[in-house]
C-alpha cells in the first residue's frame, strides 16, 4: 500500500534522520543522474514533478545501493524545491510499487504521475487531473479559496485513491479479485469527486450567470421604455406604444423569472468551463433575449388578430393582455415559438379566405 508522505517525503531520507548529515558520498551518487542534480541544485532550474518521481523510484526499486543513496539525497530537496516554486507544500503522496504519485500545493494546483497503470486507473487519473483544472479556472476569483480549496481537496482524495489502487494491481501477492475491487473503488471514488466539484462549480457558475442577468434587466427596460417612445412618436397609428413597451418589459421579467425558478430546482445548466466575464455576459443578454421575444410574442398575438379582420380594443383588459404575453414568452421560448406558428397558420387561413371571397366576388358580377 502506499502511504501519506510525511512532512520530508514518504520516504526515509537518511538512517540519521536528515539531509544535512547525509554524506559527501551521497552527493557524489547523486550527480550520477545529472538531469535530477541540476534541478535539485541549480537556482536557474525548476525541477518538475516527474523528476521528484524518478527520485522516489530511486529509493524504491534501486538498481544498486548508490540509487538508493542518491535518492535519499535528491528527493527531499527536489520535492522543496517543487515546492517553492508553488507556494510550499499542502499534502503529498508517493506509491511503493507502482511508479507514481500525486501532490497538492498550496497555490492550490495539483499534481500527480502514474506510468503504465491499468486503463481505468489512466484515465481516473486524468480525471482528477481535469477536475482540479476545471476548479482553478471555475473559482480563481476573489472571495472563492474555500470553495477553491473545497474542490481540490475532492480531486487529491480521489487521486490518492487511484494511487493506492495502482500499488495494489503491481503487487504480485494480491489476487485478481482484490485488483479487480481496488480498480472499481478508485473509478467509483473519482466519479464522487467529480459529481461533487460538479456541484461547485455549477453553484458559482449560476451565482455568476445570475449577477449578469441583474446587470443587463436595468440596459433592457431602458429600452423598453425607448421603443414605447419611438412607438408613440412614429408608429401611433399601427401599433399601441403602451402596450409594446409592456410585453417588452414583461418578457424580461418572465426570462429573469425562469432563471431564477430553474436555479431553485437545479435545472439550469452553466458551462463552467467558460471564463467568468462570459457567463455573467451571457446572463446580462438573457433579459435582452425575454424582452425580444415579448416583442415577437406582440407582433404574433396582433398578427392574429387582425388576420381575423377584428381591430385591437382599447382599455385596461386589452391592455393587459400583451404584457401578459410577453411575460410568457420571455419565461418560455416554446410558448414564443408556439405563437410564431400559430400567427402563421393564421395568415395562412386569412390569405386563403380573402382570395376564395375575392374568387366569389367576381364570379357573382359575371
Amino acid at each position: 500500500m502506499a502511504e501519506m508522505a510525511p512532512d520530508a517525503g514518504s520516504v526515509s531520507l537518511s538512517p540519521d534522520g536528515g539531509p544535512k548529515r547525509i554524506s559527501k558520498h551521497a552527493e557524489e551518487s547523486a550527480k550520477g543522474f545529472p538531469d535530477l542534480y541540476d534541478a535539485a541544485t541549480k537556482d536557474k532550474v525548476t525541477p518538475s514533478f516527474k523528476q521528484v518521481i524518478q527520485a522516489c523510484q530511486l529509493i524504491n526499486h534501486p538498481e544498486q545501493d548508490e540509487d538508493a543513496i542518491a535518492g535519499n539525497w535528491l528527493m527531499p530537496r527536489l520535492r522543496d524545491r517543487f515546492a517553492q516554486a508553488h507556494e510550499g507544500l499542502q499534502k503529498d503522496y508517493y506509491c511503493q510499487r507502482a511508479v507514481g504519485g500525486c501532490l497538492l500545493a498550496s497555490d492550490r494546483s495539483v499534481h500527480s504521475i502514474l506510468n503504465s497503470p491499468p486503463q481505468a486507473l489512466a484515465t481516473a487519473e486524468f480525471e482528477c487531473k481535469v477536475v482540479a483544472r476545471e476548479a482553478g479556472c471555475g473559482f480563481a476569483g476573489k472571495g472563492l479559496s474555500r470553495q477553491l480549496e473545497e474542490a481540490t481537496d475532492h480531486a487529491y482524495s480521489a487521486l490518492t485513491r487511484v494511487m493506492s489502487a495502482a500499488d495494489e494491481v503491481a503487487d504480485p501477492g494480491v489476487t485478481e479479485t482484490a485488483k479487480a475491487k481496488a480498480i472499481s473503488g478508485a473509478v467509483d471514488e473519482v466519479a464522487a469527486a467529480r459529481r461533487r466539484v460538479d456541484v461547485l462549480l455549477q453553484r458559482q457558475s449560476r451565482y455568476e450567470y445570475f449577477q449578469g442577468m441583474l446587470w443587463g434587466a436595468l440596459p433592457t427596460i431602458i429600452v423598453a421604455a425607448g421603443v414605447g417612445v419611438m412607438a408613440n412618436q412614429w408608429w401611433r397609428g399601427n401599433v399601441s406604444p403602451g402596450a409594446l413597451a409592456g410585453a417588452i418589459t414583461m418578457g424580461a421579467l418572465g426570462a429573469i423569472i425562469s432563471v431564477i425558478q430553474r436555479m431553485s430546482n437545479g435545472s439550469l445548466v452553466v458551462d463552467y468551463t467558460a471564463p467568468a466575464s462570459q457567463r455573467r455576459v451571457l446572463g446580462g443578454l438573457r433579459p435582452a433575449v425575454g424582452g425580444a421575444f415579448g416583442a415577437v410574442a406582440y407582433f404574433a398575438l396582433l398578427t392574429g388578430i387582425l388576420s381575423t379582420g377584428s381591430t385591437v380594443g382599447k382599455g385596461t383588459i386589452s391592455f393587459a393582455v400583451f404584457p401578459l404575453v410577453g411575460f410568457a414568452a420571455g419565461f418560455s421560448e416554446r410558448f414564443a415559438t408556439d405563437m410564431l406558428e400559430r400567427s402563421g397558420q393564421l395568415l395562412g387561413i386569412g390569405a386563403t379566405g380573402s382570395s376564395t371571397r375575392n374568387r366569389a366576388g367576381r364570379a357573382a358580377r359575371q
